[in-house]
C-alpha cells in the first residue's frame, strides 16, 4: 500500500452535541497529525507485567490553497461584518468545536483506494498567514492552521464509546465522500402529525 493523493478536507461545526452537516474546508495540501499517548507499566516479579496505553489529545496540522475569512472567520470564532467584509479578532474570540474529515488516496496492489477519515471533535487555534516578497521567479504561500483533537462520546452499537477518530476504506472518491458527509449530517426532526377525524356537519 502507498498513499498518492490527499484531497476533500471537510468540516461540520458542532451544536448541542450535534452535527450541522458537512462543509468544505479549503483546497487540500497537507496534513499531518500528532498523538499524545498516556502510558503506565506495572512491573512485577522483576519483569514487566501490564502496560496500560490511552489516547489523551492529538494535533491536527493542515495545510491549504487559501485561508477564505468565509471559512476562517467562523472556524475560529471571529467576527466577520458581512457588509464591509472586515474581519475582526478579539481577545475574547472562542473558536467552536468542529468535526472534520479527510481522504487518502492510496494505491494497492495497482488499483486506487479512497480512505476516509474521520475525527469528530477538533478546535483550531487562531493563525496569522506568513508573508514573502516576490523574487526573480514565483513561489506559491500557502497557510496552515492547527486544531486540537479531542475524544467525542459517541453512540455505537448501543454503546457509549469515547472516540477519537473513524476510517474506512472504499473503491471510490465519490462513496469516501459519502461517508464524511454522513457522519456529519444534521439530525433530522420527525414530526409525527396525529391526524383528527372530524365529524362531518349535518345538513339541515
Amino acid at each position: 500500500m502507498a498513499q498518492i493523493g490527499l484531497r476533500h478536507f471537510k468540516y461540520s461545526p458542532i451544536e448541542n452535541e450535534a452535527y450541522t452537516g458537512a462543509k468544505k474546508f479549503a483546497g487540500a495540501i497537507e496534513s499531518k497529525a500528532s498523538l499524545n499517548i498516556a502510558e503506565a507499566e506495572l512491573y512485577s516479579d522483576d519483569e514487566l507485567s501490564e502496560k496500560a496505553q490511552e489516547f489523551t489529545k492529538g494535533t491536527l496540522t493542515l495545510t491549504v490553497d487559501e485561508d477564505s475569512d468565509t471559512v476562517f472567520a467562523p472556524l475560529l470564532g471571529h467576527e466577520k461584518d458581512e457588509e464591509t467584509g472586515e474581519v475582526i479578532k478579539t481577545t475574547d474570540d472562542v473558536a467552536p468545536f468542529v468535526g472534520f474529515g479527510r481522504v487518502l488516496v492510496k494505491l494497492v496492489n495497482n488499483i486506487k483506494r479512497y480512505k476516509a477519515e474521520f475525527f469528530p471533535k477538533v478546535q483550531f487555534k487562531p493563525f496569522v498567514t506568513d508573508g514573502k516578497t516576490k523574487g526573480d521567479g514565483i513561489e506559491f504561500q500557502t497557510p496552515s492552521v492547527e486544531g486540537t483533537i479531542f475524544s467525542k462520546a459517541e453512540v455505537i452499537d448501543g454503546k457509549t464509546k469515547m472516540i477519537w477518530e473513524r476510517h474506512k476504506t472504499f473503491d471510490t472518491d465519490e462513496d469516501a465522500q459519502a461517508y464524511l458527509d454522513d457522519l456529519m449530517k444534521a439530525p433530522t426532526t420527525q414530526v409525527n402529525a396525529q391526524t383528527q377525524n372530524l365529524p362531518e356537519e349535518e345538513e339541515n
